[in-house]
């Protein structure tokens, strides 16, 4: 294992020891004071403060321009720790690398200015959206005319943190021209224009994330310096493009923190909880319905690990890859909540009860992480996009390079190289290619049989998804096969994990894949719930027996977080 492995894994444990136990109302994120703040809609300015203290920040800054950040995923586990004690916080404070990645992407000058501003640990934003135009950003309304100068005239709503940040990365229409060249990217930092050109927008309230500055920015001919463009003009959307490649896994860390969360409340009540004179976790219906929320909470995992592998290993793939997992996880950890909320009846809504209380709040958080960079709709329409690429007869992956890749004691080789990057992919993803031969080098285990299942399905998708119309507007069967697809994709990725894991092959981590590959396969209607439920019941064990040693059941060994 290299030292800068370890020194991320390190950083990890660090930062966890740093936030410590949230039930001890004195940790720097307590769940006693996270509720107060959600129940008042305030903002955790005092949890944001200590994470700025810790240098969290640094992380989101990539080595060449002074920061920490090497490896993607060491940020996105830093953000699941804070998101597993309070998703808001995560949010408030992981906003500023949304708000910096275009400088990453769009590379020269404006890296370094943009640097200078993460590693001061200045709060940014990313102002994209605008009011009544959705998701359509080619619909932009806010001007930027340049000159020696650049006037900046227009509305940007709702963007988190546009009234706490300090500067906003602006995406803005240069030309009249029509087409994607007409946008450009500007940085509008308002501690270097006039302040009289600015009014904030009032906050937006909503139903998670409480506390956070969803709110706005009006800019009427505020002027910043030319050097202020984030890439060439006219470069602004396809800039944008290529960074929510990055964003949207990174923002999945978000769902997997919650899904943390969820899964503790779980075991702690079934643990504590009494039922016709029995602990209810000794009941097999209780240790399937928490085991089942543990096999999402693995795939999750999986996934997630996945997009930060890929982001470094294939990213001419990530145009597909991220909308994959930017679908998949926040879908998943939704369906999690929904079991666990059932299982934990009127206790997952009251709040300080038997513990169970902020199982509410983090139910209500999580149901945004789906929105944010691209909603459900906009990934499973990048993915009917992709259909073409998917289909695309190609040579068999690479799959000892996967397996290569996929070591969680392995180093990426280099920092992301954004010139790699593509707005469609040319051959899909080497993880679904893959998902054939994953299914024979499991051999006889019984994870083999729910894979080659799981495989077949997958061979009548891309049939599906060959014969699809091409549609400005993706019908709802494209939708389905897209929606389909992910879960292989899903599939794909934890039989990777767990074949490149160091305890591959082991009793214990063939159940855990045994339990993933089961509940995908119910998922996909391949198999009854009923047939998943002695995997699940076995997962639920390993899941009881590792918070008893104060862990969390993890799929990747060392990146696993503390309780």
């Amino acid at each position: 294992m290299t030292r800068s492995v370890l020194a991320g894994r390190g950083a990890v444990a660090d930062l966890n020891r740093y936030l410590g136990d949230p039930r001890d109302p004195s940790a720097v994120i307590s769940i006693e004071r996270s509720l107060e703040l959600d129940e008042a809609s305030a903002y955790p300015g005092d949890a944001v403060d200590a994470l700025d203290a810790w240098k969290l920040h640094r992380y989101y800054a990539p080595a060449e321009h002074g920061g920490e950040l090497r490896d993607v995923f060491v940020p996105m586990m830093m953000i699941r720790s804070t998101a597993a004690r309070d998703l808001t916080v995560a949010v408030a404070h992981g906003i500023s690398f949304l708000g910096a990645v275009g400088a990453w992407i769009a590379g020269g000058p404006i890296a370094a200015t943009m640097a200078e501003l993460v590693l001061d640990a200045a709060p940014l934003s990313w102002g994209l959206t605008e009011r009544g135009r959705g998701s359509d950003l080619s619909a932009t309304a806010t001007t930027a005319a340049i000159g020696s100068s650049i006037v900046v005239d227009g509305v940007k709503w709702p963007v988190n943190n546009a009234s706490r940040g300090r500067a906003m990365t602006v995406l803005a229409r240069t030309s009249d021209a029509p087409g994607p060249r007409a946008l450009s990217l500007v940085l509008v930092d308002k501690g270097r224009v006039d302040a009289r050109t600015l009014a904030t927008q009032p906050k937006v309230a909503t139903y998670g994330n409480r506390g956070a500055d969803i709110s706005g920015l009006a800019m009427r001919r505020t002027t910043v310096e030319r050097d202020r463009l984030v890439g060439e003009p006219g470069l602004g959307l396809e800039i944008v493009l290529k960074s929510l490649q990055f964003t949207r896994p990174l923002s999945t860390a978000l769902s997997l923190g919650a899904a943390d969360h969820a899964v503790d409340v779980a075991v702690e009540f079934a643990a504590s909880r009494r039922l016709f004179g029995r602990e209810l976790g000794s009941l097999p219906a209780a240790r399937a319905t928490v085991g089942t929320a543990v096999a999402d909470a693995l795939l999750a995992e999986c996934v997630v690990f996945a997009g930060a592998r890929e982001a470094h290993h294939a990213p001419q793939e990530l145009a597909l890859v991220s909308s994959l997992v930017k679908f998949l996880v926040p879908d998943t950890v939704d369906l999690l909540f929904r079991d666990l909320t059932s299982f934990l009846g009127a206790r997952s809504q009251l709040v300080g009860f038997a513990g169970a209380g902020e199982f509410q709040k983090a139910a209500r958080d999580n149901r945004a992480v789906g929105i944010f960079d691209g909603n459900s709709v906009v990934n499973l329409n990048m993915i009917v996009n992709e259909f073409t690429a998917i289909t695309r007869p190609e040579d068999a992956a690479d799959i000892g390079g996967i397996l290569r890749d996929f070591r969680v004691d392995a180093e990426p080789e280099t920092w992301v190289d954004p010139l790699r990057l593509r707005l469609v992919t040319r051959r899909g993803s080497r993880l679904l290619r893959a998902l054939p031969v994953f299914a024979d080098l499991l051999g006889s285990r019984g994870s083999a049989a729910p894979a080659h299942d799981i495989t077949a399905e997958l061979d009548r998708l891309l049939d599906a998804a060959g014969t699809a119309p091409r549609q400005a507007a993706p019908s709802a069967a494209s939708f389905d096969v897209a929606m389909r697809l992910a879960l292989c994709f899903g599939a794909a990725c934890a039989i990777a994990v767990e074949l490149a894991g160091r305890g591959s092959g082991s009793e214990a981590s063939e159940a855990r894949l045994l339990a993933i590959l089961e509940r995908i396969a119910v998922r996909l209607g391949l198999v009854r719930s009923e047939s998943a439920a002695s995997s699940a019941v076995a997962l639920a064990g390993q899941a009881f027996e590792t918070a008893g040693s104060r862990g969390r059941l993890s799929m990747l060994e060392g990146w696993g977080n503390p309780l």
